[in-house]
């Protein structure tokens, strides 16, 4: 019994988060990034694309669309992030958040500032009111050389 209590009390401790998740709908991710011809400007330390709509059949861009930046691992390796562009405390479609040159994005409605690019971009709130990170999506490379890279949910 007492077995049971100690991983019990375990469980709970490790699947508490410092964020909860917001109420933003599910909508389904799938892009297909290619540094080497039409996503070629996202290559370089911060740079990012705002995609809010399939430019190819099959693509899906989530539930206000996807932003995709070159950022920091927590290594400190160059690595891909994408997060929904909608903000997690307005979560209204038409609200996007608006990413800078500095690793982070802000919503214009509700001011608060999201970290997109440093340390494995997390997407946390940084500064303002919200109390939840943006909604993250995987980015892993398809190819060896790491020039397509998938984006999904």
């Amino acid at each position: 019994m007492k077995r049971f209590l100690s991983c019990l009390i375990i469980f709970l401790a490790c699947s508490c988060s410092k964020f909860e998740e917001s109420d933003i709908p599910h909508a389904a991710v799938y892009l297909k990034i290619d540094l080497r011809f039409e996503d070629n400007d996202l290559v370089g330390i911060y740079n990012h694309k705002s995609i809010t709509k399939a430019r190819i059949a099959g693509e899906r861009t989530g539930y206000a669309g996807v932003l995709v930046v070159c950022g920091i691992d927590s290594y400190g390796n160059t690595a891909y992030f994408a997060f929904d562009l909608c903000c997690p405390h307005e979560v209204k479609k038409d609200i996007l958040i608006e990413p800078g040159n500095t690793g982070t994005a802000t919503c214009p409605e509700c001011g608060t500032e999201y970290d997109i690019a440093a340390y494995g971009g997390s997407g946390a709130p940084v500064k303002g009111i919200s109390q939840y990170p943006l909604r993250r999506y995987s980015v892993f490379p398809e190819s060896a050389d790491k020039q397509v890279w998938i984006v999904r949910n």
